[in-house]
């Protein structure tokens, strides 16, 4: 018998291994590259895109407009490209439409249906926005008191993610979109004005910014790392990466520690036969690199599946991902560097481990492995002992193979983690809009913004407030300061010692306290985004709100940080539907928004979510499929010792692979903790880059959910180990011979 031949009848013995070995490592092959696409092919997608249609670097608003011939000296002075815009918002069929101007020398829309604007009339409408309302070419839209005929759907690159407001993080594709129309029809039809610029020289930033503040009073200043319509889909992808980064070595593990295990077993158990081959003439490093070939198979077989799978997994993650983006025709972009390293990976690994194993068991000696190193494995444990036979013998093949069962602990272990991880960030969201978003408002349930500051007194109702977004030094991201009176609905506010907020003191959220480590008593530096000016205040309380990032104050604490009157404002908060002249306002979006918002990101995890909770049950069932083969496989005398003895094949079955019944409790003990210290861990990233604070419940329903899901795995794969019970030869069994 050749090696080769042995190789191949060593597969057959141990198939269970070896397709446990393969899909694992062809799922790690999968993950890893498929996120690793997404995050490749929305770089590679929107980069030369927004370079294309030349998005901005920022935009601004100002009290004061612009002139042409001013803009056009600014332009040449800190070599920049500068253009005003000008927006309205309008409802249509109950959803949110909002006009733009087209452009000229910054965000230039694209057509990807119809044809451009080529006359007074004509509107493109944004691509998933008119498919989701059932707009085409060439249908009539009634708007602002005017008809307008649909000569395209396109995009905005400034609006790659449609967000209604910058405050909200998952997009709104069938109740916000976008309308380009004329610049003549815009200028009857009036709006919000601002600007747009794109930096040639970006040292020449600071200096352009105060002389446009001083001369023309600037409101609002956002810079493109800040606009999340345009960098939220970087964020995601960056995200994606970096988890499912941290998935694949976890499911490495579990294969490493298989390979491990399955090779010393199967060395021991061939000990007479690697001593007849040494004998023969062969050298230790040609047996080692046979049976490095054992281990190896389960990394060229994962490489295969691997490949087959990760380009359509690949797209069909791509898929998920860009249905959030108006990028309408992407292209997957598949990384070929790290898909050769992740191919190349497993090889390298399994390898090692294989050749480090083997050099640790094959120290033995000619004479001794010709007497067989392999000595069936016996305990005195629960010697004398009352209790059943079945009970005992379980009790003895756990502490007897103690690597076995270490490894069983260990994949029951990754599988609950994954479960629970799936379950425990489903809670997360289920407890972010039952218990925090009702506070998204401040008590409120509208919010209004307007375009310019207001001095009017407030005739509308609800709660007139500074509202202005402001810079952390310590990252750079953003927060807002709000400033309100002393009486109105923030009174029904406390600090969490349960004193009410004082218009003298400030106060920062606990959602802001906690993304930028603050404690009352604390200073906090922050600065103007306009100005770059920079603040120090004490925070004298923290208030309980985890899904806004705040500073709050009185007014005139915040007119005093502003530079304005204190009389002043720019935000009302109602807990009312307000009636505000459309023409006067920015943005206004209500408590439910929030809850869409929320439930809209919910569902889009829950994807995800669902494929964890596949993932734990799949390493659930392939690892006490395998486990089960190897105990079958070494019982196979006791299995025939049975049969004989008269037991049925039930009995059998519940004889030899009832072990797992000890081990399966201890590995999902271990795993529940870790899978909601993975979810922690995740928990407070998202919080880094969302400025929401999640909470993790512990829920009892939650750890039944991955008990069952697990318990039932179990059972199926004892159902599918059971009929391997069944094709034991008993007469080749009770052979005493060592193959």
């Amino acid at each position: 018998m050749t090696l080769q031949k042995k190789i191949a009848r060593s597969v057959g013995k141990n198939l269970s291994f070896y397709l446990t070995g393969s899909i694992l490592t062809a799922i790690t092959i999968m993950l890893l590259v498929g996120a690793f696409a997404v995050s490749h092919s929305i770089y590679e997608c929107f980069t030369p895109y927004f370079d294309e249609t030349r998005v901005e670097d920022a935009s601004f608003v100002t009290m004061t407009e612009i002139p042409e011939e001013e803009r056009e000296v600014l332009e040449k002075a800190y070599d920049v490209t500068l253009e005003r815009q000008q927006y309205t918002d309008l409802d249509y069929d109950g959803t949110r439409l909002r006009l733009f101007a087209a452009t000229e020398k910054l965000d230039l829309y694209t057509v990807s249906e119809g044809r451009k604007i080529e006359a007074a009339d004509d509107i493109v409408v944004t691509y998933r926005y008119a498919k989701a309302n059932h707009i085409a070419v060439g249908d009539t839209l009634h708007l602002a008191g005017r008809d307008f005929q649909v000569c395209g759907l396109g995009m905005k690159p400034d609006y790659a993610i449609m967000l209604y407001d910058l405050s909200e993080s998952a997009a709104d594709k069938e109740g916000f979109g976008i309308g380009i129309i004329g610049k003549d029809a815009m200028e009857s039809l009036g709006g919000t004005v601002f600007y747009s610029v794109r930096y040639k020289d970006q040292s020449l930033e600071k200096d352009f910014r105060k002389t446009v503040y001083e001369k023309y009073q600037t409101i609002e200043y956002l810079e493109r790392s800040a606009n999340s319509r345009i960098s939220l889909m970087y964020r995601e992808a960056d995200g994606l990466s970096a988890e499912f980064s941290l998935y694949c070595p976890i499911i490495m593990i579990v294969v490493i520690a298989v390979i491990a295990m399955v090779l010393a077993r199967t060395v021991r158990r061939e000990g007479k036969t690697i001593g007849t081959l040494m004998a023969l003439g062969y050298r230790k490093s040609e047996l080692i690199r046979h049976y490095m070939a054992y281990g190896m198979i389960p990394a060229v077989a994962g490489d295969i599946l691997g490949v087959l799978f990760c380009i359509p997994f690949s797209r069909m993650f791509c898929g998920f991902f860009f249905g959030d983006a108006e990028y309408i025709a992407y292209e997957v972009k598949i990384p070929w560097g790290l898909l050769a390293v992740a191919l190349l990976l497993p090889l390298v690994v399994y390898g090692l481990v294989s050749y480090l194993v083997l050099c640790g068991v094959l120290k033995v000696e000619i004479i001794p492995l010709l007497k067989g190193i392999h000595q069936e494995k016996t305990s005195r444990i629960l010697n004398g002992s009352q209790a059943k036979l079945g009970v005992i013998y379980n009790i003895r093949t756990v502490c007897v193979n103690r690597f076995r069962s270490i490894t069983l602990v260990i994949g029951i272990a990754v599988a609950t983690l994954c479960i629970v991880l799936g379950g425990a960030f489903q809670d997360a969201y289920a407890d972010l809009l039952e218990n925090k978003v009702p506070y998204a408002m401040l008590g409120g349930q509208y919010e209004y913004g307007f375009n310019t500051y207001q001095s009017d007194g407030n005739p509308y109702g609800g709660d007139a407030v500074f509202d202005v977004s402001f810079g952390a030094k310590a990252d750079d991201s953003r927060f807002n300061l709000i400033g309100f009176d002393d009486e109105n609905q923030f009174a029904d506010l406390c600090s969490e010692d349960g004193e009410p907020l004082s218009g003298k003191k400030y106060y920062m959220t606990s959602a802001a306290a906690a993304r930028y480590g603050i404690a009352a008593g604390d200073t906090f530096c922050f600065y103007n985004t306009v100005t770059l000016e920079e603040t120090e205040v004490v925070i004298d309380g923290i208030v309980k709100n985890d899904i806004l990032s705040l500073v709050l104050t009185g007014k005139e604490n915040a007119a005093a940080i502003l530079e304005r009157p204190a009389d002043e404002y720019n935000v009302i908060i109602s807990r009312e539907k307000l009636a505000i002249p459309g023409e006067l306002l920015k943005k206004s979006s209500s408590l439910q928004d929030y809850r869409n918002m929320v439930e809209h990101l919910s569902s889009t995890a829950g994807i995800v979510l669902k494929l964890l909770k596949v993932l734990g049950v799949c390493i659930c069932i392939l690892i006490v499929v395998m486990i089960c083969g190897m105990i079958t496989e070494e019982s196979s005398r006791n299995i025939s010792m049975l049969e004989i003895l008269g037991y049925r094949d039930r009995e059998v079955r519940s004889f030899v692979l009832s072990s797992g019944h000890l081990l399966v409790p201890v590995g999902f003990v271990i795993g529940v903790p870790l899978g909601y210290l993975t979810a922690y861990s995740m928990v407070l990233a998202s919080a880094q880059s969302s400025g929401m604070r999640m909470s993790l419940p512990v829920r009892a329903e939650t750890i039944l959910a991955a008990f069952v899901f697990v318990l039932v795995a179990y059972i199926l794969a004892l159902a599918l180990s059971g009929r391997k019970i069944h094709r034991v030869d008993m007469a080749e069994s009770l052979k005493n011979v060592e193959e």
